[in-house]
This record gives C-alpha cells, sequence and structure tokens, in this order.
C-alpha cells in the first residue's frame, strides 16, 4: 500500500470514528460510478443499533473505499435532501427557503457530490419519514434506446400514448432506513458546515425545507375542476366554470380564507391559513397546486382550477350552488340552438338538458381524428380511466382483502401485486357489508403487510360505510352527482349485490345491463373507475371460461371492461386469477398464495392446475406411485435435488416433476438446512442464492 493511499485510508477511518463518536450510525461503503453500496455482507441490524466502537475502528482500518451515514432514528433523526441532476434545482430552492425563513439555511450542512449535485443534512427534534421524492421531471424522448442526462443514463419506458419518456428524480430525501454517502469519501466535499456538527431543526423548520423542494416538482397532476382540454364546439354552451378558468382570479379568494403569498413571482409560494411560514401550495398558469396534507377541503397531491378554489372555498364544494352564482355574475354562455332540419354533434347540449337521442353518427375519419388515442390508463394491463371492472370470487375467499390492497395500491402509486403499474390517485370504498370498525382494523392491516405508513394512505383512501342504510345503485344519483369530477382515481363498491334495487334480479340481463349503463353513467361523470366487487356462483368453477364465472346474468361480465375473477388451484391456499379486458391485450393468468392479510403471487405454479371436483386421473397415478416409492426424506431430497447448486425456486420446480408438492418441498429443504447438510450461497445482489450439498451432508449408504 502507497504512502499516498495510506494517508487516505487514515483520513477515512480518522473521520468515520469522529462521525461515530457524534452519534452518527457509520458504515463502510462501495462506489463504483452510480452503484453505491454498503461494504458489509448485512447492514439491516444498523437501522436499529449502532455499530460499537471496535467495529468501525476494524471495518476502516484498511477500508480503501468510501463511508456512509445511517439515516433516521438510529443517527439521532438525521435526514439528507439529495439535489440531483448536476443540482439544477439547488438554487431556486435556496432562494425559496431565504425568503420564507430567513437564517435557516446557515445553519444546515452541505456537501458537493461527485455528479455536480450537493447532499443537504440536519437532525429534526422529531422522528423522519422514509426516503421520499420530492420533485421530478418528465422527458419525453424519441426512441427506447438508453440516453444520459447530465451524468445518468435512463432507460426510456412507452406510455400507453405510444410515447417514450423517462422520469427523472430532481430532488429526493434520505430518511429513515436510508443512507448516502459522504466526505472524506472521493469525490464529496464538504461546502458549509460539518456532519459532526449537525443542527437540530424543528419540525416546522423541516416542513419549509421539504414543502420549498415540492414547489419545484414538474410532473403533472390531477386538476380539480377543469374540463377536457378538447376543442369546444363553438354552439356548445360555456359553462359558468369553464368561463371562470378562464377568466376568474382565485388569489382574492385564497386571502380571504386565510391564505398567504409568500413567494411571488411565475411560480407563487402560498401559505396556508393557522400557519406562520412555510410553502403549503403553489401557484402556477391559475392552478393551484396543493402538496400538504393539512389543507382542508383541498387534498395533497393534486391540482385546483381557479373554479374549484371558488366552490371549495366560498360554497363548501357544492359545485352546482357556485356554478348558479356565476352565472348570475354574468359568466357562461347559453349554447347556440341549430337552425330548423340541422343536425347538433353529441355533447353539444347545455349542461343539466336531456334530449332525445339525435341521428348524428361520426365517419371514421372524424371519430378517429376526436379520439386519436385510448384513454389514460389508470391500472396497466386492467383498468383505463371512466372504465369498470368486477372483482368475482367465491364467499369468503379473500376477495374484499385483495380489493383493499388494490385500493392501497392506487392510492399510493405502487404497482398492485407488484405486477400491475398504477396511476396515484384517491380511492373511494363504499362497502355496504362491514362495520366502520372493521374497516379500520383492516386496512392498516394490508398496508403494514405491504410496508407502507399510514402516512401515506390516512388522506388518499376514504371510506362510506353503508351498513344498517343500504342504497341502491339508483338512489346513489345525488351521491354520486356531489362529487366534483376527478375527485377519485376509482370508486369501489363492495359487496355489489347489496346495491341491486329492490325487486331487481340478477339473473335478468335486462335489469343488469340497466344498471351497469348507470354505473357508466356515473362513471364518465366522475372522470373515474368503478370496481364492483362479487361472488360466484356455488359449486366448481375451473370447468367455467373467465366471462362465466360470477352470480347472475351474463350481462355482468360483458357489461364491464375488464373481469377479473379467483378460482381455486389444485394446491391449498392457493388460487388462480384470470382477466378478461376490453381495452387491452389478453392477459396471462396467474397464481396467488395467502400470505394473511394479503395474496402475493406465486410464479412457481402452474395457473392451469384449477381444482377440479374430483381428483384427477394424474394426480390419482401419482398417488399410487406415491406408495410404491419410499417416503421422503431429507437426505433423499438432498441427495435427489440438491447435489448441484441450485436456487429454491429450482429445487422445488425439479421436485414438483417428481410429484413432490411445494409445501412438502419447502419443509424438507428447511429441516436439510436445519441438520446443516445444505449451504446457501451469499446474494451478490444480482441473481438469487442457490442452495446445495455441503461437506456435512452424507447420501444414505455414505460412511461419515
Amino acid at each position: 500500500m502507497s504512502a499516498q493511499q495510506t494517508s487516505a485510508n487514515d483520513t477515512l477511518r480518522a473521520s468515520a470514528l469522529a462521525a461515530h463518536e457524534a452519534g452518527l450510525c457509520v458504515l463502510p461503503a462501495k462506489r463504483d460510478g452510480d452503484d453505491k453500496r454498503v461494504a458489509l455482507r448485512s447492514w439491516k441490524a444498523y437501522q436499529e443499533r449502532l455499530p460499537s466502537h471496535e467495529e468501525v475502528d476494524r471495518w476502516f482500518r484498511n477500508h480503501a473505499g468510501a463511508m456512509c451515514i445511517v439515516c433516521g432514528k438510529v443517527s439521532g433523526n438525521i435526514e439528507m435532501i439529495d439535489f440531483d441532476l448536476s443540482g439544477e434545482a439547488f438554487e431556486p430552492w435556496m432562494k425559496a427557503v431565504e425568503a420564507i425563513a430567513l437564517g435557516l439555511l446557515e445553519r444546515l450542512v452541505i456537501e458537493s457530490t461527485p455528479s455536480g449535485g450537493c447532499h443537504v443534512a440536519y437532525r429534526c427534534e422529531s422522528p423522519v419519514a422514509s426516503n421520499n421524492k420530492l420533485a421530478q421531471r418528465r422527458i419525453e424522448v424519441e426512441s427506447a434506446e438508453p440516453v444520459v442526462i447530465g451524468t445518468k443514463e435512463f432507460v426510456p419506458r412507452q406510455e400507453p400514448s405510444g410515447a417514450w419518456v423517462v422520469v427523472i428524480t430532481m430532488i429526493e430525501t434520505r430518511g429513515e432506513g436510508g443512507l448516502f454517502l459522504c466526505a472524506p469519501s472521493e469525490g464529496y466535499e464538504a461546502v458549509q458546515g460539518d456532519l459532526c456538527r449537525l443542527p437540530v431543526i424543528t419540525a416546522e423548520e423541516r416542513e419549509i425545507l421539504l414543502d420549498c423542494a415540492r414547489a419545484l416538482d414538474e410532473i403533472p397532476r390531477p386538476i380539480i375542476g377543469q374540463s377536457s382540454s378538447r376543442a369546444r364546439d363553438a354552439s356548445a354552451a360555456l359553462r359558468p366554470g369553464d368561463d371562470f378558468n378562464q377568466r376568474g382570479d382565485p388569489r382574492p379568494i385564497l386571502i380571504k380564507h386565510g391564505w398567504t403569498l409568500v413567494v411571488p413571482g411565475e411560480n407563487e409560494h402560498w401559505c396556508r391559513p393557522g400557519k406562520m411560514r412555510g410553502t403549503s401550495a403553489t401557484l402556477k398558469n391559475g392552478v393551484l397546486y396543493v402538496f400538504s396534507t393539512n389543507t382542508a377541503p383541498f387534498d395533497a397531491e393534486k391540482g385546483y382550477s381557479p373554479f374549484a378554489v371558488y366552490a371549495l372555498l366560498d360554497h363548501n364544494g357544492d359545485f352546482a350552488a357556485a356554478a348558479a352564482v356565476l352565472r348570475a355574475e354574468g359568466y357562461g354562455t347559453p349554447a347556440i340552438s341549430p337552425p330548423p332540419h340541422e343536425t347538433r354533434p353529441p355533447g353539444a347540449e347545455t349542461q343539466g338538458q336531456t334530449t332525445p337521442l339525435v341521428h348524428a353518427p361520426l365517419s371514421v375519419g372524424a371519430l378517429v381524428d376526436t379520439h386519436p388515442r385510448l384513454r389514460p390508463p389508470v391500472v396497466e394491463n386492467l383498468l383505463r380511466e371512466g372504465e369498470t371492472m368486477n372483482v368475482i370470487a367465491p364467499s369468503k375467499t379473500g376477495k374484499s382483502w385483495l380489493t383493499l390492497d388494490f385500493a392501497i395500491a392506487v392510492a399510493t402509486g405502487n404497482p398492485w401485486l407488484d405486477r400491475y403499474e398504477t396511476v396515484a390517485g384517491d380511492v373511494l370504498i363504499i362497502d355496504n357489508e362491514l362495520h366502520p370498525e372493521t374497516s379500520a382494523n383492516r386496512i392498516p392491516k394490508v398496508a403494514q403487510a405491504r410496508g407502507i405508513g399510514m402516512d401515506r394512505i390516512r388522506d388518499h383512501i376514504f371510506v362510506e360505510n353503508l351498513r344498517g342504510r343500504l342504497q341502491d345503485i339508483f338512489a346513489l344519483e345525488p351521491y354520486f352527482a356531489a362529487i366534483p369530477p376527478q375527485r377519485y382515481k376509482i370508486i369501489i363498491l363492495d359487496a355489489f349485490y347489496r346495491f341491486m334495487p329492490i325487486g331487481g334480479d340478477e339473473n335478468d340481463n335486462g335489469t343488469m345491463a340497466n344498471i351497469y349503463n348507470v354505473i357508466d353513467r356515473y362513471a364518465a361523470s366522475l372522470g373515474c373507475c368503478f370496481v364492483m366487487i362479487h361472488h360466484s356462483t356455488k359449486g366448481n368453477q375451473s370447468g367455467k371460461s373467465v366471462t362465466d364465472v360470477g352470480a347472475g346474468a351474463g350481462a355482468q361480465s360483458r357489461a364491464a371492461d375488464a373481469h377479473l375473477v379467483l378460482r381455486p388451484h389444485e394446491e391449498p391456499g392457493i388460487v388462480v386469477l384470470g382477466a378478461a379486458v376490453r381495452s387491452w391485450a389478453p392477459i396471462e393468468p396467474v397464481c396467488l398464495h395467502w400470505s394473511f392479510p394479503v395474496w402475493n403471487v406465486d410464479e412457481s405454479l402452474d395457473p392451469a392446475m384449477l381444482k377440479s371436483e374430483r381428483p384427477s386421473r394424474r394426480k390419482e397415478e401419482k398417488r399410487s406411485e406415491a406408495t410404491k416409492e419410499p417416503q421422503w426424506t431429507a437426505e433423499r431430497f438432498v441427495e435427489m435435488f440438491m447435489r448441484e447448486p441450485r436456487t429454491r425456486d429450482e429445487v422445488v420446480e425439479a421436485a414438483r416433476g417428481a410429484g413432490i408438492s411445494i409445501r412438502e418441498s419447502k419443509r424438507l429443504i428447511t429441516l436439510a438446512m436445519s441438520a446443516r447438510w445444505v449451504e446457501e450461497e451469499p446474494f451478490n445482489g444480482r441473481t438469487a442464492p442457490r442452495l446445495c450439498a455441503g461437506p456435512m451432508f452424507h447420501a444414505p449408504g455414505e460412511s461419515a
């Protein structure tokens, strides 16, 4: 080792020991370009405890790599704000913070990073949240070829519209459970302050830092109270709300209700009532973008048009009353009546009027020009905006738990079942089976099982429990009429049979077609999806096609845009999820296994092996053969399937070919590992660990 390298190692070791003395959880790290990781086989334990002085000294004595700090409670509630993309957003962020909280920036620790960005670190007097993306940017590119933006390479993804895009993160946090590399690691330099002397800021000051970062987010958000951007027919009525969006100013309304302008400019920062300083929302191009969670009647992560601001603040959310007052003040114009014998295009009628259907079809050319793209996706491969979906399963199968999982995925924008990408948005669950206490008990359990904190869903999932005060689907029309368009991404009706009108027959195609027509109308007016939870008929379903599963008339599956069914698999505790979809390519069925309180995908099982009423000849033959073969022991299992290195899935699959069930294979693997007959290769971060018979294993008949 050269003298220069020895000196660098000594500097790193001294810095690591100093950080440890300052109460920071410091760990050795490796950095290879953009690949940064802890230089330990496992570091999970250090999310909960500090390493000892001896551990730090041993790690860094001959370590020539880098050092990192674990964030969160273990390091005294440390949090770091990471400015990427060469620190492009750092200067506007600083200006916003200085305008709101003079002197706060001077107390923070700032370090530059190898990519030209910077880290801003501090401790907070209250616990910090987990890692969180604060500001992102969507960029359209020409093709699927990787692109370099700043100093990083990005792989584009194709949106349903056909556009290739990359989404880059400009600002994000490293919080509870996260970590970051720091000086004196190569490429990292202290610009201001010292990590060993971190300032402790208040929860309010932390929110100022985070809100000023959120204000720089460039990802388009749903806008409440804004009509489609489609060109309006010149003869059509201009609604008062649309007119106010063009001519009205929301600023006087905000000020009247206690909002304060804190940072003027093209992207104005506004502070909510009851808060002395900070940024709760931005106002840009007439749209109020809210990101604070304490801004009732506004919801976080949404945009609000001037009309929506007016209706929510001046009329307590009564959009109809707001429109009536605006009309009296001169906003809006009536529709121009067509000359005699002249037909009008669909949708030209004044809002609220009903007219007989007129003959006004569109030519194919006009149809394609008017609707050049499919509706935006809400759940990839399953649902688009304004579509309907059935979820069908036998009673007490766990379909309601599955639906809660679905709701949480949409509310957070996480992939459902780690398989179907979602677009984040609020979810309304109208439940007429469960008591409120039961819903309150179930939802947090599902969120916890998915590793999602209540802070991410508490203001994004809404529940209307109707048990004891049932309303049929027709009686709910005033309820849905009071909901602003685009308020929810998805509305879930659970259970569907309880929304049937008195005297309605679920086996009558006419009745069901009429019900789905009403639901389609609700979906169109609200701009959201409807999901209906329903039961299948009694008896075995394996011989039916997907669209034939479900109690009642066949119109149910044909009327919905997506028809999901759960059917039992031949393996206990396993169901097969199948679906028929209308506006997507056909999707393959998949097996789900139950691990309370959620269903998880199991790729190792064959979805074609549905549970049948009687044991198949193949299973009977296997049972017959099993009686002739000697009983499987852990020793025999290892000798047969684990002499050569294999992953667990490969072992289980090979054993299935020999007629051994998945459950039995897992039991035998556990026994073999307990006896130390099998060794597991270390996880290298790229492929799953492989199992192989170790030196302590001796096959039956071999001498030890």
